[in-house]
């Protein structure tokens, strides 16, 4: 393994970290496997507990809103407690929470375990991986050290959505899957199966770390600390390119009804491209990761963004209402391929703190800021395109073709902006005198 990671270019910490890295990663998947897993079996999930709509729409918004007000607070704690404690914590804490939901819940403490949850896999956790994963690897290799995090939850969701599938059907058994018997033992046979998945990778981080020379703490942050990473250009500018790259992230879900509705692709067709981007995100974090150590992390920030927004117009621009074979082929290359750019700087927008030269002790408290600017799309993409759109998603109206192109034009901007902060960043190096050599960034 070792000559083999030499081979391939990950040397140093990070060839020495690697398992590390790989666990974390992992980790940092199947910790949101509890809290989300409902959106998969959602009708399994209503049926078993007895939920309206409404419910299940809080549970989420419960969860989210709580993620959205803690990222900052624990991205101090992040820099004040060690970070092998925070990560196994949050694991075994949230694995934890899954074996409290086995039991017969009533709605109000349904609600009071996704606010639990809110608080062991979002307030510290995020940061604090973040914040490992940087440690853990060298200067020079930040761009293969997030590819090689972003591309192990891809690889490691894939696997486990499969796993899953299995659990399921397994749990059902003899019941079958359209009575509530089997749905109620299907669920249990998920949450079980995650819970002690989290559990368990939570005991891996806490050995693993252990071994790990390069996690000893710097000295804690202060209160000035705190203040200084606010007042960071560098902060702000990589919290703006994260939001609009996480904008076209939350969008993701809304290309694929327009598909269904205006380009003739069918239900299925879609289930099956959906499915195929996934097994793309891998290939795409860790090899974007290892080109941008290359040609520099703004370099290749600035093509990703103008290849998605490229994309996005082609797709805008596709003949509607043919439902050709033509045109839907070449709407699943433009979205794929656009997917594809996307993940490349969703890995590379977390290298950029080594690139602005962000102290590591205060990499946490960096992470957790840019987390509540950026992920802010969280929050008001959906009553943005619920605003647009009016009636069904899948209705093929004329005012539903208004409020997809409209959404679309707007997503469109929110890249470009992306894209010019990028330039900005590139500029803001120059003049701090701290961007890399001509050869690594252009």
């Amino acid at each position: 393994m070792e000559k083999l990671l030499a081979k391939i270019g990950i040397k140093g910490n990070l060839r020495k970290n690697f398992a590390a890295i790989l666990i974390i990663a992992c980790s940092g998947m199947i910790i949101y496997g509890l809290p989300y897993f409902r959106l998969d079996y959602y009708d399994a999930y209503v049926a078993t507990y007895n939920l309206t709509d409404i419910q299940m729409g809080l549970l989420g918004s419960v969860y989210g809103a709580f993620g959205m007000i803690s990222y900052l607070f624990g991205g101090v704690l992040a820099d004040r407690v060690p970070t092998r404690v925070l990560l196994t914590l949050s694991m075994v804490g949230t694995g934890a929470g899954g074996f409290v939901h086995l039991l017969p819940l009533p709605y109000p403490v349904l609600v009071g375990l996704y606010a639990f949850w809110g608080f062991s896999s979002l307030f510290a956790f995020w940061p604090a991986c973040v914040k490992a994963t940087r440690i853990m690897s060298d200067k020079d290799d930040q761009g293969k050290a997030f590819g090689l995090f972003e591309g192990g939850r891809g690889i490691c969701s894939a696997i486990v959505t499969m796993l899953v599938v299995v659990v399921f059907r397994i749990g059902v058994g003899s019941l079958g899957e359209d009575t509530l018997d089997g749905q109620i033992a299907g669920m249990r046979a998920i949450i079980i199966f995650y819970s002690v998945l989290t559990v368990l990778f939570g005991i891996f981080i806490w050995i693993k770390m252990d071994k790990t020379e390069t996690m000893e703490q710097s000295d804690r942050v202060s209160f000035k600390d705190i203040g200084s990473v606010i007042r960071m250009p560098a902060v702000w500018i990589i919290a703006i390119v994260t939001l609009c790259n996480y904008m076209y992230c939350v969008s993701l879900y809304y290309f694929v009804p327009y598909s269904t509705a205006f380009l003739g692709l069918s239900i299925s067709g879609a289930a099956a491209v959906s499915a195929l981007k996934k097994w793309t995100a891998p290939v795409s974090n860790i090899g974007g990761g290892f080109l941008g150590d290359k040609m520099g992390t703004s370099n290749l920030l600035f093509t990703s963004f103008v290849a998605v927004i490229i994309g996005t117009v082609l797709i805008l621009v596709l003949p509607i209402g043919t439902a050709s074979l033509p045109i839907m082929i070449l709407f699943i290359v433009l979205y794929i391929g656009s997917y594809i750019f996307f993940q490349v700087n969703y890995s590379l927008t977390w290298a950029m703190m080594e690139e602005g030269a962000v102290p590591k002790k205060v990499s946490g408290t960096a992470a957790g800021f840019i987390s509540t600017i950026g992920y802010l799309p969280d929050v008001f993409v959906s009553l943005l395109f619920g605003f647009l759109v009016s009636g069904g998603e899948e209705e093929a109206t004329a005012a539903n073709l208004t409020g997809y192109r409209t959404f679309f034009i707007i997503l469109v901007i929110a890249l470009a902006i992306g894209a010019i902060f990028t330039l900005i960043w590139k500029n803001y190096l120059k003049k701090k005198g701290i961007l890399k050599s001509a050869k690594k960034n252009g």
